[in-house]
């Protein structure tokens, strides 16, 4: 039940927000009020805004009620500065949108939600990017890297959003919008809000004419600084707007709402290399850093000997990580160039200044991708990489320091020494040395009182070194927040604080913006509301909650993403153990139900994108398998068991569904299908005008056994069953024939696998958690490819990918050499055909397993081989996942939102590998979506 103001609140936002994105649900709330820091706050309400207009009335309302509110995007940040155990304002999916705004892209103005890395896409054609590039780009969005002036490798102090922004777009606490873009809306703000004008004014001239003060912060920002608030503003800046425009860089979302921003971009430079410096000693690698800092290097980054170790295990590391000394140290260096000669020349001057400092092994910088991408893939992911290996149940901690480069040595000594003796043996550094920012990893239990006392000593005494012994940073660049705001005073001295409390009241004068971050009296803030993690399952139970999972979930603005579901899943387990409110487990178990469960596609790429390999699909399968009834299995049993009477019984259906939609025609079939389902409480799967009608049964296997080459050719269960849409041409055969055809014409003689209609690669029972079914049926196929292909002589091609994928993951006898559609035709079919007749323009549409296995490049390559143009679909999961497509359609419905825009308007058709993505593909897109198989077939005769 909401208290009384909260439900005035809700009603007065209901009249212009749709009232589904005025969250309330116990489960969603606390999926959404979860962020990347180790505290947890639940919100009583989360609202999703769309439009400016939206987060304009929010924020009146909340006003008018006296309700604190918090600004939030993606979630990623690291100190607690987006969570709110009042109102929650996200903003994320229907802000993406973009301006480029001159023929150089100079300049680009960007809404708070787009990610990090999206922007750079935009600016890649133009060779420029953003001056921001945290280790989180990928999944951070806009909003929170201006509002937190998150760094990152290259980017240092020199291209932050505070030294390239170029203009911003405000909501302020009274609903007032503030573009400093815009000539009439500053004129009128100067006009409207003439007295907090005055007051920017006023404490500038203050600063200024207090010469010791004003030399404190140009010292402090010398070095990375996001301890409170950017006060340096009031030095570098005359203008009020200018210096407000600054000040709500690093604010945290305590100042005002971004609506959007303006940056002046950087040069992304073509060429780029890299290489790995190993020292024996940690102090010896600092010392080369002042005099690399003299050079035109553009990063260098520090790994101590415990972050290597954390990375060694690694399939691409180097394998002298294994056997480097114990006080060994890396320092990761990189240098960028326009041309080959420049680069040369940079090197030759790296090398030249810190030839006298010997490293334990000779160096190379390296363009080469492998080697290049592992480099950078390792040290972006350590916080959660080194997360991944703590005990279940600990949380991981980062602290986020900086000191000046000359004393670097010194320091990282003092912090190891601090750690020892705190008694954190697992900790480790690392961090961006060329600007003097460490990143302090280890894991805390917080579970007891006397392990919170132990944090809490271990910080009293960090702040106390970084402070006092070396002037340092607390927060370099992950933001106050409420981790580091009890000491925010400690490190800049009672005058500074005095005018950040100043600036605070200026822009929150009822302190109800994102209340307790940067600016909090309570000096135990930092050990309050921290987050439990309980174990659930040893497939999650390492993840850190980063949210880099996020922008490749297709669920994920629909119901949950991966990180969302494990922090559900960790509710459920933490109300199981204390059963502390049993109506409340109650709920989350039955909400569960649809919003982890029977919405997730189990797709896997938030495997791909979690340092830690945490793949939240197979958890739900897991799950599911856990709570399948033995009567589901004994179902499954029987429908392995008689796999040909079941295709053919689907076979029989979708005859009996085409027949009445070729008779009644779309609307009216579509019309009859939709009422079914409805009065049948959406047990009837959903029809739409793409769904197909039988396959032929596969009955003459013969084939010319006088071609030159053999291939064992496994037709899925799925292509077995289903034949062609409406949309196909009229001469168009099914897959399983225009394979068969296409395949004879490359010169080969096709093998089927005996008992091919009874066979399956065993997806369509393990998705369901059917998991012994399915290792059932995977083993038969295997013992049946073992046979046809006569031990692993000849190939074995599957017709669709995620069956590939499912048996790839499966099989054990590795003498089979089995092959996906996408790799068995570029290397054995096409190089056998002549491209005759290419088409202008086709759209490619890559599917999960594609992605999980790595082809991408491969179906761009046929794609190009076949067609002068071609549009590759950026998306996830398009969330038919199998059959939910027919079952949960909001999920596909969800998954290709944006689908249609990226069709060119002239191109007519779209080719993937998987039949059932491609019912959905067909069906919000308006083209005809079908096998690849199709266009190479037509494009060779």
């Amino acid at each position: 039940m909401l208290p009384a103001n909260y439900q005035q609140l809700k009603e007065e936002l209901s009249k212009t927000i749709p009232v589904k994105r005025i969250i309330t649900n116990p489960l969603q709330l606390l999926a959404y009020g979860t962020d990347a820091s180790f505290y947890r706050l639940i919100p009583k309400i989360v609202v999703q805004v769309h439009t400016e207009e939206e987060a304009v009335e929010v924020i009146r309302q909340t006003g008018r009620l006296n309700i604190p509110v918090t600004y939030r995007a993606a979630g990623t940040s690291l100190s607690g500065q987006a969570i709110s155990d009042s109102v929650l304002m996200v903003a994320t999916h229907e802000w993406r949108k973009y301006t480029i705004l001159d023929d150089d892209a100079l300049k680009i103005k960007l809404q708070p939600g787009i990610t990090g890395a999206r922007a750079n896409i935009y600016l890649k054609p133009f060779g420029r990017k953003i001056g921001p590039d945290p280790a989180s780009i990928n999944a951070a969005m806009i909003g929170g890297i201006a509002a937190n002036n998150a760094s990152g490798m290259c980017c240092g102090t020199d291209q932050n959003s505070y030294k390239t922004i170029a203009d911003i777009r405000i909501v302020l606490y009274d609903g007032t919008i503030l573009d400093t873009a815009d000539e009439a809306s500053k004129l009128s703000f100067r006009e409207t809000h003439a007295d907090l004008i005055r007051e920017i004014e006023s404490l500038r001239d203050e600063i200024k004419a207090n010469p010791n003060l004003s030399e404190r912060i140009r010292h402090k920002f010398k070095i990375k600084n996001t301890t409170g608030y950017s006060i340096n503003a009031l030095v570098d800046y005359d203008d009020p707007i200018d210096i407000i425009k600054h000040l709500m860089i690093g604010s945290e979302g305590t100042l005002a709402f971004i609506s959007d921003i303006t940056y002046y971009t950087v040069v992304d430079e073509k060429y780029k290399a890299c290489t790995l410096m190993i020292y024996d000693t940690i102090e010896k690698a600092c010392s080369v850093v002042p005099l690399l800092k003299q050079t035109p290097v553009s990063a260098v980054e520090l790994l101590d000997r415990d972050s290597i170790r954390s990375i060694e295990d690694d399939p691409e590391a180097p394998s002298y990580f294994r056997t480097l000394p114990e006080t060994a140290c890396l320092l990761l260096v990189e240098i960028q160039g326009n041309n080959e000669d420049e680069m040369a020349d940079k090197e030759k001057i790296v090398r030249n200044t810190i030839s006298y400092i010997e490293t334990l092994q000779p160096y190379r910088f390296t363009s080469n991708p492998k080697e290049y991408n592992f480099n950078w893939k390792a040290r972006k992911g350590l916080l959660s990489t080194i997360g991944g290996l703590r005990k279940t149940g600990t949380t991981c901690l980062i602290e986020d320091v900086a000191f000046p480069v000359e004393r670097l040595g010194e320091a990282c000594v003092a912090l190891k020494e601090l750690f020892k003796r705190s008694g954190y043996a697992d900790a480790v550094l690392y961090g961006h040395a060329l600007d003097g920012n460490f990143h302090i990893v280890f894991s805390q239990d917080f579970n007891t009182p006397s392990e919170v006392q132990r944090y809490a000593d271990m910080m009293d005494e960090l702040a106390d070194i970084v402070v006092n012994k070396f002037d340092g940073s607390l927060k370099a660049e992950h933001g106050t927040g409420r981790n580091m705001a009890p000491f925010v005073e400690k490190e800049w001295g009672e005058a500074a604080y005095k005018i950040m409390v100043r600036i605070k009241d200026i822009f929150d004068p009822n302190r109800l913006i994102n209340p307790g971050v940067v600016i909090n009296q309570n000096p135990k803030i930092h050990l309050e509301n921290l987050k439990p993690l309980p174990a659930v399952n040893e497939i999650v139970d390492k993840c850190m909650e980063c949210g880099f999972c996020e922008p490749h979930c297709v669920s994920e603005g629909l119901t949950l993403s991966p990180r969302q579901r494990i922090v559900i899943a960790r509710e459920i387990s933490r109300l199981k153990t204390t059963m502390e409110n049993p109506a409340r487990l109650k709920q989350m178990q039955h909400d569960a139900q649809y919003y982890s469960d029977e919405t997730c596609a189990t797709d896997g790429l938030c495997g791909i994108a979690c340092p830690v390999k945490i793949d939240t699909g197979k958890y739900v399968k897991d799950w599911r398998h856990d709570k399948a009834s033995g009567m589901a299995k004994s179902i499954a049993s029987s429908i392995g068991n008689h796999m040909a009477g079941t295709t053919s019984a689907m076979r029989g259906g979708l005859n009996f569904v085409h027949f009445f939609h070729t008779v009644l025609g779309d609307t009216l079939m579509g019309g009859i299908a939709s009422a079914m389902r409805t009065v049948s409480f959406k047990t009837i799967p959903k029809w739409n005008k793409d769904m197909p009608k039988g396959a032929h049964k596969i009955k003459d296997i013969a084939t010319d056994t006088t071609q030159a080459d053999k291939v064992v050719y496994f037709p899925s269960c799925i292509n077995r069953s289903m034949g062609k849409s409406n949309g196909y041409e009229k001469g168009d055969v099914e897959l399983t024939q225009k394979t068969k055809e296409l395949l004879e014409r490359a010169g080969f003689t096709i093998v089927y696998p005996e008992g091919l209609n009874s066979l399956c690669c065993g997806m369509a029972f393990s998705s369901k958690g059917l998991k012994e079914e399915g290792s059932r049926k995977s083993k038969e196929l295997e013992n049946a490819l073992l046979k046809a292909s006569e031990n692993g002589k000849y190939p074995v091609l599957f017709d669709m990918s995620p069956c590939f994928y499912t048996f790839h993951e499966a099989y054990e006898n590795k003498n089979l050499r089995i092959y996906d559609p996408i790799e068995f035709m570029l290397d054995f079919v096409m190089p056998k055909l002549t491209i005759k007749n290419p088409r202008d323009i086709v759209t490619i549409f890559p599917v999960c397993s594609v992605k999980k296995i790595g082809m991408e490049e491969k179906l761009l390559h046929i794609a190009h081989l076949c067609s002068k143009e071609v549009a590759f679909v950026d998306s996830n999961c398009c969330g038919f996942a199998g059959d939910r497509g027919f079952t949960y359609p909001e999920l596909n419905q969800h998954g290709l939102r944006h689908l249609s825009e990226q069709v060119p308007a002239d191109c007519k058709d779209g080719y993937s590998t998987s039949r059932t993505c491609e019912i959905g593909l067909s069906e919000y897109s308006d083209i005809n979506f079908k096998s690849i198989f199709y266009l190479i077939d037509e494009v060779t005769k």
